[in-house]
């Protein structure tokens, strides 16, 4: 059964499963959770997606601290976890073929994007049964500030408060995923977004043409159909407290 495409005025999360390169990292983790638990939208993942991020996991971080951080997410987010696609479903997968059971737990969980940085190992069909969305994790990010500027910048800031380490404003948040890589983009577009005063001051934020947020917001999307404009954030949900993700909160600072 396809999932019905997502709507920002539906007063529903969407749905979003995230492959397991978007979830390696500390940083990225802890944005992405942070955000999930307030309402912006609801996390999915199989055993096999955990199983390579934690086989992938960065240099330096320990079996202990990964599979610490793995049951965390898991604790604060029960409902990510998903059943394994079954293989007639896998097979039927148009991305690389290490990459179909990424694809397939997308679909085989309903969801309404794959968030995933290997956007060239995905080709999925744009409508039917097998039908996704695919967004790179700074375009998924940027598309969810547009929609929910408020909400985010709130995950964000319940993030910051809870960190016992640099970044602890938001002025260096922006600064810190500037000056990376795999949230440039994001960084570039919250800048533009915030108050004056929680502006980031890296040179990396003087984007140039090819490396705006904009651009980066709409490069490279594969989706079934032509997205609707994004409209005012939602009121419809609650605010999103901060439990969920501090349970899930990357344990590498605890070191």
């Amino acid at each position: 059964m396809t999932a019905s495409p997502y709507s920002p005025d539906s007063g529903k999360p969407e749905r979003a499963f995230l492959d397991a390169n978007v979830i390696r990292g500390q940083q990225t983790t802890d944005v992405l959770l942070s955000l999930a638990d307030h309402d912006v939208f609801e996390p999915r993942w199989t055993q096999q997606v955990i199983d390579e991020m934690r086989r992938n996991r960065p240099p330096g971080v320990s079996e202990k601290s990964i599979d610490r951080r793995i049951a965390r997410m898991n604790g604060a987010f029960e409902k990510a976890m998903r059943s394994a696609p079954p293989q007639e479903l896998q097979d039927q997968m148009r991305a690389d073929p290490k990459d179909k059971h990424v694809l397939a737990g997308a679909v085989h969980s309903q969801s309404q994007v794959l968030v995933t940085d290997n956007l060239k190992d995905f080709n999925p069909p744009t409508t039917g049964s097998n039908a996704m969305r695919v967004e790179s994790l700074n375009q998924f990010l940027i598309r969810k500030l547009d929609e929910e500027p408020q909400r985010v910048q709130e995950g964000l800031r319940d993030m910051l408060d809870r960190n016992r380490r640099e970044p602890k404003t938001m002025s260096a948040l922006i600064d810190v995923m500037a000056e990376g890589q795999e949230l440039r983009g994001f960084a570039q577009k919250l800048n533009t977004v915030v108050p004056a005063e929680q502006r980031g001051t890296s040179p990396v934020l003087v984007a140039t043409q090819r490396g705006s947020a904009q651009y980066a917001a709409f490069e490279g999307v594969a989706e079934p159909g032509t997205p609707a404009a994004p409209a005012a954030a939602p009121e419809a949900r609650k605010s999103g407290g901060s439990k969920g993700a501090e349970k899930a909160k990357d344990t590498e600072q605890d070191k």
